[in-house]
C-alpha cells in the first residue's frame, strides 16, 4: 500500500479544512468592531464569521451558512470564497445581521453551520447573543465623550465654577466633571469610583460617588476630594481615574504647582562664583557686572576663573513672589568635595513691582579667604569648588535652594 500524504488528501477531498469558527461584530462599511469571539450582544448590526482554514487549492468555492436562533427561527445565505494554497490562516466570511440591529435581538445559543457546496457540514459552532444591558453595565452605563476638567472648590458642598483648569496651588477640593451618553433608556443611579494617583507618590486619593445618569446625557459632576487645609496634594503631576466596578472607563490629569509660602517666598534666578585679589574688584563686578544687569532684568552670569585669586564670594540673585516675609539665606562652600565655609544673611521680601527700579534682589555671601601661618592671605587653591544655597522661613528649615560648580586649575 502507498502511503498517502496530507496534499493528496487534500487532492482527493474537497482540498480545504475548516478547523474552527467565531465571530466579530461589524459595520455598515464591514470594519471589525470587536474581537474574534463566541460571545456577542443582542445590539449588533452585522456579524461576521470569521473561519480559521488550512487550503491546498487556488479557485473559489461555494459555502452556505445555516444559522438556527434560540427562538427556533431559521436562516441562511449563500456566499463564494476564494481561497489560494496556504497554511493555517483566518478568512473573513460575509457578514450577516441588519443596519436597524433587529437580526440578533433574541438572547440566547445561536448555531451556525458552515457547509460545503455538496452540502456537506465542514464546522458547527455556537455563539452566545446576551442582553446588551450586560455591555452597557461593563462599560458603566456611559460614554465619556469630553476630556476631564477640573476645579477647585472651596469646600466639599461649594458649587465649583471655574472649570477647565490643569494647574492648581495649593488646592483645597479638587472636583471633576465630562460630558456624558447614556447608554441606559432610563433615570439610573450610578456609583463610581475615583483614584487619584501623584506621579511620583502614588495613589494619595480614593472614594466612590453615586450619581443619577440621565438617559439624555449631558455632565458628569464628581464631588471634591481633598482638605480644608489645603494639604493634600502634593506638588506634581496627577492622573484622576474614573472606575466602575473595578474598570477604567476614563481618565484624565492635572498638576499642583508650589505655592509661593512652599518655594520660601522667592524666585530663585541665579547663583555664582566671583574670585577677586582686592576691593575695588569687588566693588567694580557688583556695581557694574551685577548691579547694572539687575537694572536690565537680566540674569547674573558665571563667569570662567583661573588660580591665582585670593578672596571668592558668591552672589544670588532672586525674585520675590510676595513681600513682608523674612528670609535667612546660608551659603555652604566645598572644595573638592570637603566642607571649608559657611555664611548666613538675612533679608526681607518686598513687593513685586515692576516699574521700580530693582526688579530683582541680590545677596551677596561672607568672603572665603586662605591665610598663611603667617596671617597673610594667600591665593586660593586650584580644585573644584561648590557652593551650596539654603533657605529658612517661617515655614521651610534649611531648604535647600541651588548650587554652582566651578572647577578653577
Amino acid at each position: 500500500m502507498i502511503p498517502m500524504g496530507l496534499f493528496d488528501f487534500f487532492k482527493r477531498g474537497r482540498g480545504y479544512e475548516v478547523r474552527s469558527l467565531k465571530f466579530c461584530e461589524v459595520g455598515k462599511t464591514g470594519r471589525r468592531e470587536s474581537m474574534p469571539e463566541n460571545r456577542l450582544y443582542n445590539n449588533a448590526r452585522y456579524v461576521m464569521p470569521v473561519a480559521r482554514i488550512v487550503s491546498h487549492v487556488d479557485r473559489k468555492v461555494k459555502m452556505t451558512m445555516r444559522i438556527a436562533a434560540p427562538d427556533g427561527k431559521k436562516y441562511a445565505y449563500d456566499f463564494e470564497v476564494a481561497l489560494s494554497p496556504y497554511g493555517d490562516r483566518l478568512v473573513d466570511l460575509p457578514r450577516w445581521g441588519s443596519e436597524g440591529r433587529d437580526r440578533f435581538t433574541t438572547p440566547g445559543i445561536w448555531k451556525f453551520g458552515l457547509f460545503d457546496e455538496k452540502d456537506k457540514l465542514l464546522v458547527e459552532t455556537s455563539l452566545i447573543v446576551v442582553p446588551a444591558e450586560e455591555l452597557w453595565e461593563e462599560q458603566g452605563w456611559i460614554r465619556v465623550e469630553s476630556d476631564f476638567q477640573f476645579c477647585d472648590i472651596g469646600s466639599e458642598d461649594e458649587a465649583p465654577d471655574d472649570w477647565g483648569r490643569t494647574c492648581f496651588v495649593e488646592p483645597r477640593y479638587i472636583a471633576m466633571r465630562c460630558r456624558y451618553a447614556s447608554l441606559s433608556s432610563v433615570e439610573r443611579e450610578v456609583a463610581y469610583t475615583v483614584e487619584i494617583t501623584h506621579e511620583s507618590a502614588g495613589r494619595v486619593g480614593r472614594f466612590e460617588h453615586t450619581v443619577t445618569l440621565d438617559p439624555r446625557g449631558g455632565w458628569l459632576q464628581m464631588c471634591g476630594w481633598g482638605s480644608d487645609s489645603g494639604t493634600s496634594y502634593l506638588p506634581g503631576r496627577y492622573t484622576y481615574m474614573l472606575c466602575y466596578d473595578g474598570r477604567q472607563i476614563g481618565s484624565g490629569s492635572f498638576e499642583v504647582a508650589k505655592s509661593p509660602r512652599q518655594r520660601g517666598w522667592i524666585e530663585p534666578l541665579a547663583l555664582v562664583l566671583y574670585f577677586y585679589n582686592n576691593d575695588e574688584e569687588m566693588k567694580h563686578w557688583a556695581a557694574f557686572d551685577c548691579g547694572m544687569g539687575l537694572l536690565d532684568g537680566g540674569v547674573a552670569k558665571q563667569l570662567p576663573f583661573a588660580q591665582g585669586y585670593k578672596y571668592l564670594v558668591a552672589g544670588f540673585q532672586w525674585r520675590s513672589l510676595e513681600g513682608g516675609h523674612s528670609l535667612k539665606l546660608t551659603f555652604k562652600f566645598y572644595l573638592d568635595g570637603k566642607f571649608v565655609y559657611s555664611c548666613t544673611r538675612e533679608q526681607m521680601t518686598h513687593e513685586l513691582d515692576p516699574q521700580g527700579l530693582f526688579y530683582e534682589d541680590f545677596e551677596i555671601s561672607g568672603v572665603l579667604r586662605h591665610e598663611g601661618s603667617n596671617g597673610v592671605d594667600r591665593p586660593l587653591p586650584a580644585g573644584r569648588y561648590k557652593v551650596e544655597l539654603y533657605l529658612e522661613t517661617d515655614e521651610l528649615h534649611e531648604h535647600f535652594v541651588m548650587q554652582r560648580v566651578l572647577d578653577v586649575k
